[in-house]
């Protein structure tokens, strides 16, 4: 038993070559991307609570998930490329998840370093800016109110943790279909 077990695993590691690089490379593209699209959104006041030009926040919106669905995009690309392989749509599915866990890890780490540095705004700060819209006014506002401050607060990181997997995932396998090379790896 002991012998089956050895021949599997040398021959699983000449078989498989490690997916890591590709996928700390493809998470940490898109985290960038996905920062410099953020800062750029603040900077140009299109994520003001208070900007009439709602469709431009639409727009950036379209661009974060595309950021999202780059990080398993680049993973498999990345991945088959170096190991000129082809990769079945599971395996696909596998890298861009782990590379949208990256993204959104690393995204979030960006994000509050930025907000360290007062380049973008904190949660309370961004509350502040939702009150002082006006948004707020109304009669029975108390659960957009709430809905909001769960947003800002904890519900922002769920959301990116959670869509950056799914949008990962749906990347890799839009990879695997994509990016052929040489044999398609048995895993």
């Amino acid at each position: 038993m002991l012998q089956i077990a050895y021949y599997w695993t040398e021959q699983t590691q000449f078989s498989m070559p490690s997916k890591t690089q590709s996928i700390l490379i493809g998470g940490l593209v898109a985290a960038v991307i996905g920062t410099i699209i953020q800062v750029i959104s603040h900077v140009s006041g299109v994520s003001d609570p208070a900007n009439p030009q709602q469709i431009m926040g639409m727009i950036f919106g379209f661009i974060g998930c595309m950021v999202m669905l780059t990080s398993g995009l680049v993973a498999v690309w990345h991945y088959t490329t170096e190991n000129e392989l082809t990769l079945t749509g599971g395996e696909g599915v596998g890298i861009g998840s782990l590379a949208g866990i990256v993204y959104a890890a690393v995204g979030l780490a960006l994000a509050w370093l930025l907000i360290l540095l007062n380049i973008l705004p904190s949660p309370q700060d961004t509350m502040e800016m939702i009150r002082e819209s006006g948004a707020f006014d109304a009669p029975g506002a108390e659960q957009g109110m709430a809905f909001a401050e769960i947003m800002v607060t904890w519900g922002g990181p769920v959301i990116a943790i959670v869509g950056g997997v799914l949008m990962g995932l749906i990347g890799g396998a839009i990879g695997a279909a994509l990016f052929k090379h040489g044999k398609e790896e048995t895993g």
